[in-house]
């Protein structure tokens, strides 16, 4: 079976255990360039990211742990692959497929993606997301989490919240943020992601469990707090 498939086919089964509406948003695999790389060259045009781009400013915050040298980014797809550093020869990277789960603009093709992921044979982590109309209820999460917002060079905070510890193996973060104000819908819709490492795609069940329950958190007393009691 193809690992695209796969993936589906497991989040699709939580979901009908669990009455949950799982999506997958992001796929990360870390490979090594020296046995991959020609292959990913055959999907298409790959341009070089400018290193003032907003893409690799906020790649080189997030991933403060890794050097990052250079991305190269698949034609206008939603898909691009960054450099790390790497004693000798800067010889790994990790290619990302982001925005598969959107309202505004179409995702990358599943037919993409699944040759993609036959050539890697992998994935390293996935970014599993939930829409909700409504603002999630920090407060009854603040109970049993840290919750860190997010603030901008400037010091400015965003009403996007981070769990940074989750205290769970494989999940390894989550966040909150306004994805109609990012995005510029109409209405009101909160998207909340975990990062989830795969070691092995039959240990999904604890991180995707622990992440409903913080799912039910988020959606407490929804019905008085949609209409604004």
């Amino acid at each position: 079976m193809q690992i695209m498939q796969e993936l589906e086919d497991y989040i699709q089964a939580f979901n009908t255990s669990f009455s949950e509406d799982f999506n997958i948003d992001s796929i990360r695999i870390e490979f090594s360039k020296q046995h991959k790389l020609q292959e990913l060259k055959t999907l298409g045009n790959w341009s070089k990211v400018e290193k003032n781009s907003s893409l690799l400013s906020k790649l080189k915050k997030r991933l403060q742990k890794k050097e990052i040298t250079s991305a190269w980014r698949l034609e206008k797809e939603n898909i691009y692959y960054y450099n790390m550093q790497d004693a000798p020869k800067y010889r790994r990277a990790t290619l990302v497929i982001f925005g598969m789960k959107q309202y505004h603009k179409p995702p990358p093709s599943k037919e993409l993606v699944s040759k993609i992921l036959q050539i890697m044979k992998d994935v390293s982590s996935l970014d599993v997301c939930i829409d909700l109309p409504y603002k999630p209820n920090f407060e009854a999460l603040e109970r049993y989490y840290k919750l860190t917002p997010y603030r901008n060079s400037n010091g400015v905070m965003f009403d996007t919240r981070y769990i940074n510890d989750t205290s769970v193996p494989m999940l390894d973060k989550i966040i909150f943020y306004n994805k109609a104000f990012k995005n510029g819908l109409q209405g009101t819709l909160w998207r909340i992601e975990a990062t989830i490492s795969i070691a092995n795609f039959k240990a999904l069940m604890l991180p995707l469990y622990e992440f409903k329950e913080v799912i039910d958190l988020a959606k407490s007393n929804n019905r008085f707090r949609s209409i604004g009691l």
